[in-house]
């Protein structure tokens, strides 16, 4: 699948005969091309692939060009097929070997995760790769929950409160059933809106957009979240998992963070933050919370991770946490002793917030 040289050039090879596809014949193939975590899953023209003289399609590309991770913590990737009749076919992980890979003792790549083939500098790391593979199947039912225990109440719900604050509460979204054939959904929103009340939210961070009820699936706004709404106490954002980790220098990025502080400097507390699944943007934006308020990377990937042990069938590395902080900071925060002093200097120097703007924050929160 790939190759990496001394100078840490990356070359992608694909032999289409090895895979069960519609058709590996090059005359019928208008293009190849990588998918991957670093090209944000689109089809972009400088990773279209080539046909060599041994017909195995190729890419050249540097190692710093292919390095963003995916949700496993490591650069994943797959090729997609495009034919000139219109359609077109992929090959991933999970794509079935064809007759001729089986004769010619052909064997499925192992450096993979889920459906993604994975970049590996390191290949000592697969075997715990291999062990976090397994939350990619980890759809837990409600009989599976002890809802009488707190643990698992937050643990379904997804709700927790952010590390360092005592105003600040993450979690699942309160209206908006993003796994509506699980029957955990009816609970799972139940219990994220029983946490409102009972923290007495009075400010919601909606990160996911004024997305619309939909009736037909049962959605409606709890009494709390009305009340929440009639008084101007929703802020609603809509930004993307490929900004919150792959474009934190973006002035999207930036005009997100600066709304979320001047939302929560001028409501009341306590706040409730939320996305979707409250994974990746509501992980990202509470972490920066998080850190602006004092708490540690330790504190903060800890956090973080307890949103793989919710049930609903997703993994998130730190790892992919970490390289947004990096693409900020320019070193790991792992490395940083003072985060909440680095983070701090980043948004003033960046014109994204000032030193009276970051103290408010702190004092609303903590």
């Amino acid at each position: 699948m790939y190759r990496i040289s001394q100078d840490k050039t990356v070359t992608f090879e694909l032999n289409l005969n090895n895979y069960n596809i519609k058709s590996c014949e090059p005359e019928l193939i208008e293009s190849v091309t990588v998918t991957a975590s670093f090209t944000c899953w689109t089809k972009r023209s400088d990773f279209e692939m080539t046909l060599n003289s041994s017909g195995i399609w190729t890419l050249k590309k540097p190692y710093e060009e292919v390095s963003a991770p995916g949700n496993s913590g490591y650069p994943e990737f797959s090729f997609l097929i495009y034919y000139k009749d219109g359609s077109f076919d992929s090959v991933t992980a999970k794509t079935p070997l064809s007759d001729f890979a089986v004769t010619q003792r052909v064997t499925k790549e192992t450096e993979n995760f889920g459906y993604n083939f994975l970049i590996l500098l390191d290949k000592t790391v697969l075997p715990s790769l291999k062990e976090s593979e397994k939350y990619l199947d980890n759809i837990e039912k409600l009989c599976d929950y002890n809802l009488k225990t707190p643990e698992d109440r937050a643990r379904i719900s997804n709700v927790r409160k952010v590390p360092e604050t005592s105003m600040l509460w993450r979690g699942y979204h309160p209206y908006k059933k993003s796994r509506p054939a699980f029957d955990t959904e009816n609970t799972r929103i139940k219990l994220v809106n029983k946490a409102l009340k009972q923290n007495k939210i009075r400010s919601v961070i909606t990160l996911c957009g004024d997305e619309s009820l939909q009736k037909e699936l049962g959605e409606k706004f709890s009494r709390t979240m009305k009340k929440i709404r009639r008084a101007g106490n929703q802020l609603i954002i809509d930004t993307s998992y490929e900004t919150v980790y792959f474009n934190p220098l973006s002035e999207e990025y930036n005009n997100t963070v600066h709304q979320i502080v001047q939302f929560i400097i001028t409501h009341p507390a306590p706040f409730y933050i939320h996305c979707r699944l409250g994974s990746d943007r509501t992980g990202t934006m509470s972490s920066v919370l998080a850190a602006l308020c004092g708490a540690t990377w330790q504190q903060i990937t800890e956090d973080y991770k307890k949103t793989t042990l919710t049930g609903f069938g997703e993994f998130r590395s730190p790892r992919l946490l970490e390289y947004s902080y990096i693409k900020m900071l320019g070193t790991s925060p792992a490395e940083i002793a003072d985060l909440q002093g680095a983070l701090s200097r980043y948004f003033i120097n960046a014109g994204v917030l000032t030193a009276q703007e970051i103290e408010q924050l702190r004092k609303k929160l903590i």
